[in-house]
């Protein structure tokens, strides 16, 4: 898996403490056959245990601590980390360019 972290999400990810967790899941109460959207933080997710991450290699990473929950054993080509929004800027994360995994 190669990581593609734009140097603004690496900038506010490392003002935030430099880890970052990456997951896809399904949207809570929606219905069967949703894609599993991506999501990432700066501090890891309260419902998913801290063992299902595995670290990425910080040299594809851009320096950072990045902590990816591959569903199924399954990674993407590429791990596309970005940053979105202009009032409230936040990290996204695309597997393969897609806000969902494919």
């Amino acid at each position: 898996m190669r990581v593609d972290v734009s140097p603004e999400a690496g900038q506010v990810v490392r003002e935030q403490g430099g880890r970052l967790w990456v997951w896809a899941a399904r949207p809570w109460g929606c219905c069967w056959g949703t894609p599993a959207y991506m999501n990432a933080a700066t501090t890891p997710p309260a419902r998913i245990a801290p063992s299902a991450f595995s670290p990425v290699d910080p040299v594809d990473a851009g320096g950072l601590e990045i902590w990816f929950r591959a569903p199924g054993g399954r990674a993407p080509d590429v791990l596309e980390i970005a940053l979105k929004g202009k009032r409230r800027p936040h990290v996204e994360a695309y597997w393969d360019g897609c806000t969902y995994m494919l």
